[in-house]
């Protein structure tokens, strides 16, 4: 008799593309393959930002007919993406419209009567998160300002990755790990926060039923069934947020890792950096809320303690410009100007990646320009300059974050591990090493695709949540990074 082989979908929507991955477990080791991808932006009507549901939706379909077609038979499928956003449904469960996109700026101007009610040292005591006008509290506080009627249209709120399998199942649940990072639950997200709701005077019926990562919720729709040519696929409400299902694939103290004492530490690194540590509890005293930190949850009931930071967006923006002015330079291209720079005679320049003045689209080699005079820094001038420029930024913010957990924690952090698509700059990953002081264990580049196949394995009984990261060492090598004898170490510029 044949060894039993596994396969099933993981869909994994970023800020900046999406993919169908297939995921295939056989002999005690998951592999990923990439079936489709596509891209993913905000569409921009009557001067507001959305995500294209609809589209992004038949791409996914489109995905799943090619998977089911070519490498059939599938048992499941799962989405994650990012946090915070989300979509309304009205009572007879259709989509009230698009969901609006986190850098939409309908925003400007709700924080102040927010926070008047609720202020946000308030909001990280009730919550555990940290406020930002991007967090689903603040933007469903302008919806219900801007749109009073909501509260009668709105049957429900689905966060994307439930919004997603929903249109899949036909089944509405609240996904913990996705809803962690929303500002409406309590710290361990284990219910909804009432005296958030009660003092901003939002529904508790929009919340749908809090269900666990790992939860099967139902199987594909029969017309979708008919449609793509797959059969009754069970939907998993997996760790439906992506940096939670990133941190489920990190082989902790596995596959060789020489942390020595203390603490791992991760990084998830993409559109978005989060750096942080797991945690047994969330931790909520003032000082992780005056360094800016928010808890959010983990597959498995554990807590994430990290720091959301801008991160490759504001190289992938870069390069989106000098594409439109027909300059175009691949991610490889970039890396490689960056690396082959004369540092001891280049224009440098520290910058803060969280500094409001990068958050939207727009110009980024003027707005970098505009911050290094903001804050009497040399100007970097070429497109290797402002590249190097970039990433080591990035590296200084990792390395302050890193010593403020160090400081709340009272340990050491011991190595950091550093997962997903950013790993694949491999100067960054050298910058961070020598900046932070510590071993960067890079790896896996496809974390949130493999942790949303792990979680879907152990939904399906294959195997138990304790086997999943001695699957993952199984499966892939890490690269180590050790840092340099001259190690870069300084406080973030102009802050």
């Amino acid at each position: 008799m044949g060894e039993e082989i596994i396969k099933l979908l993981a869909i994994d929507l970023g800020a900046s593309s999406g993919r169908v991955m297939l995921g295939t477990y056989a002999g005690g080791k998951v592999e990923v393959e990439e079936i489709r991808r596509f891209p993913n932006g905000p569409v921009e009507a009557d001067e507001q930002l959305y995500w294209d549901v609809q589209q992004l939706f038949h791409e996914m379909k489109q995905g799943i007919l090619e998977a089911a077609k070519s490498r059939g038979p599938l048992q499941s499928l799962s989405v994650d993406t990012w946090g915070v956003d989300y979509g309304f449904l009205d009572a007879e469960g259709e989509l009230l419209y698009s969901p609006h996109h986190y850098r939409d700026q309908r925003m400007e101007g709700i924080a102040l009567a927010l926070e008047a009610a609720l202020p946000p040292e308030e909001q990280f005591k009730l919550t555990g998160n940290q406020s930002s006008p991007i967090n689903t509290v603040y933007q469903l506080f302008a919806d219900l300002q801007a749109n009073p009627e909501l509260t009668q249209k709105a049957s429900l709120l689905l966060m994307m990755p439930d919004l997603f399998n929903y249109m899949f199942s036909g089944t509405a649940v609240a996904e913990q790990t996705i809803w962690s990072t929303s500002g409406l639950l309590n710290p361990d997200s284990s219910a909804p926060a009432s005296e958030v709701l009660r003092r901003l005077e939002l529904p508790v019926k929009l919340i749908p039923r809090l269900v666990p990562a790992g939860t099967v919720i139902g199987e594909l729709r029969p017309g979708l069934q008919e449609e793509l040519g797959s059969g009754p696929l069970k939907v998993i409400a997996g760790a439906s947020h992506d940096t939670a299902s990133a941190v489920a694939s990190i082989p902790y103290g596995l596959g060789g890792s020489t942390g020595g004492e203390g603490s791992a530490a991760f990084i998830s690194c993409g559109t978005w950096s989060l750096v942080g540590l797991e945690t047994a509890e969330p931790i909520l005293s003032a000082e992780a809320d005056a360094y800016g930190f928010t808890n959010e949850s983990c597959f498995g009931g554990t807590n994430r303690l990290l720091k959301n930071i801008t991160g490759l967006w504001l190289l992938q923006e870069t390069q989106r410009g000098w594409a439109e002015a027909g300059e175009p330079l691949s991610h490889q291209e970039a890396a490689e100007l960056a690396e082959g720079l004369d540092r001891s005679t280049a224009r440098i320049a520290v910058l803060d990646p969280n500094d409001p003045l990068f958050s939207t689209p727009g110009d980024m080699p003027l707005r970098i320009e505009s911050y290094c005079i903001r804050t009497g820094q040399p100007v970097p001038q070429s497109r290797a300059e402002i590249i190097r420029t970039i990433l080591e930024s990035l590296a200084q913010s990792y390395a302050s974050t890193i010593r403020e957990l160090e400081t709340l924690t009272g340990s050491p952090v011991s190595c950091i591990h550093m997962v997903g698509g950013g790993i694949q700059n491999k100067l960054l990953c050298q910058l961070t090493a020598d900046a932070t002081g510590k071993e960067i264990i890079a790896g896996p580049v496809e974390a949130s695709a493999i942790g949303n196949v792990l979680v879907q394995l152990t939904a399906l009984g294959a195997i138990e949540a304790s086997e999943a990261r001695t699957i993952v060492a199984r499966s892939s090598a890490p690269v180590r990074y050790q840092p340099a004898l001259s190690i870069i170490h300084s406080d973030q510029g102009g802050q």
